[in-house]
């Protein structure tokens, strides 16, 4: 368990540099439910800011309808809902589309943190 510095309604996304949307299951089903979470992803991909998601982290940015049009990856389960949400979704162990990461599983981590971390510095 990790103990959050502030709640969701408390975030100014202006404030950090980048967004990271973690995996697992429960993660990114609760954080689409939550409309202060949706609200944050958008405002990072409207300020064109470095986004990553990795395995089901990408939900919610279908649930933000910020991926139409954007080639990405994701875990396998969620695919079909993303190519739904108007994305093209790709098998790769990353994906990088304009500022937006993808990967599909934790053996992907060290080339989504290599990816995250090239476009936080081009930023």
């Amino acid at each position: 368990m990790i103990r959050p510095d502030a709640s969701l309604g408390e975030i100014d996304p202006a404030a950090f540099d980048a967004l990271v949307i973690p995996g697992g299951v429960a993660n990114p089903d609760t954080l689409r439910m939550e409309q202060d979470a949706l609200n944050i992803v958008r405002a990072f991909f409207s300020a064109e800011k470095p986004v990553a998601a990795i395995c089901h982290g990408p939900w919610l940015l279908a649930e933000a309808d910020v991926v139409e049009g954007r080639t990405l990856t994701s875990w396998p389960s969620i695919r079909t809902d993303l190519r739904n949400a108007g994305a093209e979704v790709v098998d790769q162990e990353v994906v990088i589309d304009g500022n937006l990461v993808t990967s599909r599983k934790p053996a992907d981590i060290p080339a989504f943190n290599d990816a995250l971390i090239g476009l936080i510095e081009r930023a």
